[in-house]
């Protein structure tokens, strides 16, 4: 199941590259390690990040409390849940790509940013990622 995953891990990245979104680029995305969840999940993937780049930083007010936030990371780990590998491989690689999204500056929610990836990605390799999976779901 490894192999599989890291197979279309792979296979993302090149057919992004095809497209102009270099996932590769050390620089801007940072280091990316992919790995399959072994806990149950309700959720096809998740991307845990760490190594905020404080050059990003976002604090936002709210009366008396304070929020930060940080909008690039230089580490980011992605699980796909190992219920997801059985799916179809068009599924499998619309959640690798949904996750390696969140790796995007500014995309580490399923804000405007993620939005304008994801349908850009949809359009030009035929994906089908959505903010919300669908097991139904797949390129036709």
């Amino acid at each position: 199941m490894e192999e599989k995953l890291t197979k279309l891990y792979q296979e993302c990245i090149n057919e992004l590259k095809s497209i102009g979104i270099n996932m590769e680029d050390k620089k801007i995305i940072g280091n990316i390690d992919i790995k399959i969840s072994k806990r149950a999940s309700k959720r096809y993937g998740c991307c845990k990040q760490e190594q905020p780049d404080q050059n990003y930083k976002i604090i936002q007010r709210r009366g008396y409390h304070k929020t930060i936030k940080y909008e690039k990371f230089y580490l980011h780990h992605i699980e796909i849940s190992k219920w997801v590998m059985q799916l179809n491989d068009e599924i499998i690689k619309d959640t690798i790509a949904h996750e390696l999204i969140h790796c995007i500056p500014f995309c580490n929610n399923h804000g405007k940013e993620f939005k304008k990836y994801a349908g850009y990605i949809n359009q030009k390799l035929n994906y089908h990622i959505t903010v919300k999976g669908n097991k139904e779901s797949g390129r036709t």
